[in-house]
């Protein structure tokens, strides 16, 4: 009890701009832990100074973007709100967070920000809202035989030094048909360069023999191998209730590497070969976060 009584007396000598600069070093949890040591490091692991590190450089700029303005008390809180819920950029066609364990950035684009073959004909797709998506418009494929959904972001606007996946994020009608081709395809490039290629389904996998692979919750990758030996990437829940498809993954270069900083990632999923009739999928976005790796 002595010997921890004269710890406690030493820490709390400890100059609180010392503590405050080897807690910015730390992470996010790590800052969080310390806040619960002692008032002393409370004082520093709060302090805007350590969560200043945590954020990324350019959040001021990002949040200049947004649709409301973003108030908070202090840098930590900043964090908390950004790690707890996406706020809207750019009239609505994006959204931005933070990853909480990290503070590495997270991006959704939205219909408005994809490129989708046919959208804008009724006939095919339908532009509608729905009270469940963060976005004032989501789009509901009504009949096409050609299915093309892509999205794009520069490797400039993610946080560098970070292995990041992308998610398409739907949802299925009740009647939804003819979204799992086998010549459906997503494919992930940065720089021009495919990074990767996955046989895709939209339609969610009920088989949980020894031929599935990977997580089946979380959205992580969920692969089947058929029967013909061909490996299918099947959809995985979300919490918000959505589902979530991986297209693919990369990684961003360092933070002084600037010829990898300005790569662009694109996102593709398709289906232009078998051309089957499809309905029943309505998409809210494409979302762009680190990779769980398990």
């Amino acid at each position: 009890m002595e010997q921890s009584s004269k710890e406690n007396g030493l820490i709390q000598r400890v100059p609180e701009e010392c503590l405050t600069t080897v807690i910015g070093l730390t992470s996010p949890a790590d800052a969080c832990r310390s806040a619960v040591v002692s008032a002393g490091f409370r004082s520093a692991a709060d302090s805007d100074a350590v969560w200043e590190r945590f954020l990324p450089l350019d959040c001021d700029a990002v949040l200049e973007r947004a649709v409301h303005f973003v108030d908070s008390s202090s840098r930590k809180e900043l964090f908390m709100d950004l790690s707890d819920e996406h706020v809207l950029l750019d009239d609505g066609k994006r959204s931005f967070g933070l990853q909480r364990s990290s503070g590495a950035k997270c991006y959704m684009l939205s219909v408005r920000e994809m490129a989708i073959a046919w959208v804008k004909i009724d006939l095919y797709w339908r532009e509608r809202s729905d009270p469940d998506s963060r976005f004032s418009m989501v789009a509901e494929l009504m009949s096409v035989c050609w299915l093309s959904i892509s999205g794009h972001i520069s490797t400039k606007e993610l946080s560098p030094g970070t292995h990041y996946a992308a998610y398409l994020v739907f949802k299925l009608t009740h009647d939804a048909s003819g979204l799992a081709s086998p010549q459906q395809r997503s494919v992930l490039s940065v720089g021009g360069r495919q990074s990767s290629t996955h046989t895709a389904s939209l339609h969610p996998c009920n088989r949980t023999d020894s031929s599935c692979t990977g997580e089946m919750a979380d959205g992580e990758p969920h692969d089947h191998e058929r029967d013909d030996g061909v490996v299918v990437r099947y959809p995985g829940p979300r919490v918000d209730g959505w589902l979530e498809l991986e297209m693919g993954d990369f990684h961003t270069g360092d933070s002084d590497d600037e010829a990898t900083a300005a790569e662009d990632v694109d996102m593709i999923l398709h289906e232009c070969e078998e051309l089957q009739w499809k309905k029943g999928l309505i998409i809210e976005g494409i979302e762009i976060r680190p990779k769980k790796i398990n």
